[in-house]
C-alpha cells in the first residue's frame, strides 16, 4: 500500500482521542459521536438501525459484500498506563486495544473511499460495541441482519506479544466458543445444630464440582476444552445451613457436539445430585460466542498481501480465550489477523486487560495497510 504514513496520521490522532474517552459496554455515546463524525466528514453515509451505540457503513458498489469490523469498547479498569492521552473517563480504560481497532477502521474507510471507483466489491464497515462484556455487541448486530448478503468478513486485533511491523496468522481453529455457565443450587435453611431440618445447599454444589469436573475430563481426553470454577458462594453465616450455593464456572471449546454433550449430562448430574438431597437446581447455559474458526483460503491471502508489503508473518498458535467475532462467522467465511504493537524499548509489552497495557501506535500501520490492499485484490 502506497502512502501509508498519510493514513496512519489521521489514524493515530483519532486513536489518542478515543483513548481519552474509553467508555464500556453498550454506553459508547462520545466513542459512536467520534466515528459518526468521522464518517460524515468523508462522505461517506452510515446506519445506526443495527442495534444500539453501533454504526455500519458502506462503500463501493459492488454485487459482492465484504464486511470489515472493528470493536469499539474499553474495559472496567482504572489507567496507570502513563500514556500522555490517558484516559479521562474515571474507571474506564482501553486495555485491550479496540480503540486502536476503531481508528484503523476510519483511515481504512477514508482510503477506500478516495480509492472507490478501483473497488469490486461492496464494503460493510461495521463499527461494533461491547465486545468485553457478557452481552455480545456482535449477536445483537448478528440478530438485526448485518451479515445479511456478505460473503465474508475479516478483523484484526492488536498483539503486544508480536513486534510492531508484524503480524500474526492461525488458519483453521484459532480461538475458543465460550458458555459462562451458573449453576445454582437450592436447599432449605435451619440452624446449624439442626442440619436434619436443613438441605445443605453447598453440600450439593461441592457434589456437583467433583463429579462435574470428573465427566468432563474422563469423558473428553482428546477435547481442547477450559472447565474452570471461577467463582463458588453460599451461606451467610457460621450458624445458618444454607439454602443457596451457586457455582460460576467458564466453559471453553471448538467442537459444538461435544458442547451439546457437556450440557445434556451437566443437567443429568445436578439435577440428580438435588434430587438426592431433596433440593432444586436452576442451570443458565447460554453461549456468549461461538468458535473463531479462520478460514485457511482468507488466511493464505492475507498472507500474501503481507507479503507483497515486505511485512514479516507469523503463525501463532490457537488459544483458548474467547472473541464474540465468532458470531458473525455463523454467517459468512472468514478470519482475524493479529497486528504486531510490541515494542520492548517503550514499555509496549505488556499484556491485555490490565491497567498498565499499552500498545506501540506506529503497529497500526501495518493493520492498515493489509486491510487497503487485501479489499482492493478482491475481484482482480
Amino acid at each position: 500500500m502506497k502512502n501509508v504514513e498519510k493514513y496512519y496520521e489521521k489514524a493515530f490522532e483519532l486513536y489518542k482521542t478515543l483513548h481519552e474517552r474509553a467508555e464500556v459496554g453498550f454506553d459508547l455515546f462520545e466513542t459512536v459521536q467520534i466515528v459518526k463524525k468521522e464518517l460524515s466528514d468523508l462522505g461517506i453515509k452510515y446506519t445506526e438501525k443495527y442495534g444500539k451505540c453501533s454504526v455500519v457503513a458502506e462503500i463501493g458498489g459492488g454485487e459482492k459484500i465484504v464486511a470489515l469490523r472493528a470493536d469499539m469498547d474499553a474495559l472496567p479498569i482504572e489507567e496507570n498506563s502513563g500514556v500522555p492521552f490517558s484516559s479521562k473517563n474515571k474507571g474506564a480504560m482501553h486495555a485491550c486495544g479496540h480503540d486502536s481497532h476503531t481508528a484503523i477502521l476510519l483511515a481504512v474507510a477514508r482510503y477506500l473511499k478516495e480509492n472507490e471507483d478501483r473497488l469490486k466489491v461492496k464494503v460493510r464497515l461495521i463499527f461494533q460495541p461491547s465486545e468485553e462484556c457478557a452481552v455480545s455487541g456482535a449477536k445483537m448486530l448478528v440478530d438485526n441482519g448485518v451479515m445479511d448478503g456478505v460473503s465474508q468478513i475479516i478483523c484484526t486485533h492488536c498483539e503486544n506479544e508480536i513486534d510492531f511491523g508484524e503480524i500474526g496468522v492461525c488458519a483453521g481453529d484459532y480461538m475458543a466458543a465460550c458458555v459462562p455457565l451458573k449453576i445454582t443450587f437450592y436447599g432449605k435453611s435451619a440452624h446449624a445444630t439442626l442440619p436434619e431440618r436443613g438441605i445443605d445447599a453447598i453440600a450439593m454444589a461441592n457434589d456437583a464440582y467433583i463429579e462435574l469436573k470428573k465427566f468432563v475430563k474422563e469423558n473428553f481426553e482428546k477435547e481442547d476444552y477450559i472447565w474452570s470454577v471461577g467463582r463458588f458462594v453460599g451461606g451467610t453465616a457460621h450458624n445458618v445451613i444454607c439454602d443457596k450455593c451457586e457455582m460460576d464456572i467458564s466453559f471453553r471449546f471448538y467442537n459444538l457436539n461435544f458442547a451439546k454433550i457437556v450440557e445434556e449430562n451437566v443437567k443429568k448430574i445436578c439435577d440428580s445430585i438435588a434430587k438426592k438431597y431433596g433440593g432444586k437446581t436452576e442451570i443458565f447455559w447460554e453461549m456468549s460466542t461461538g468458535p473463531v474458526i479462520n478460514d485457511s483460503e482468507i488466511i493464505d491471502k492475507i498472507k500474501n498481501i503481507a507479503s507483497k508489503n515486505s511485512i514479516k508473518i507469523n503463525e501463532v498458535q490457537k488459544r483458548m480465550s474467547s472473541e464474540d467475532f465468532g458470531w458473525y462467522l455463523q454467517k459468512a467465511r472468514g478470519a482475524i489477523f493479529r497486528y504486531g504493537t510490541k515494542n520492548d524499548e517503550c514499555g509496549c509489552n505488556t499484556v491485555a486487560h490490565t491497567s498498565n497495557f499499552k500498545i506501540y501506535p506506529q503497529g497500526m500501520k501495518t493493520a492498515i495497510a493489509v486491510f487497503c490492499d487485501y479489499v482492493l485484490s478482491l475481484g482482480e
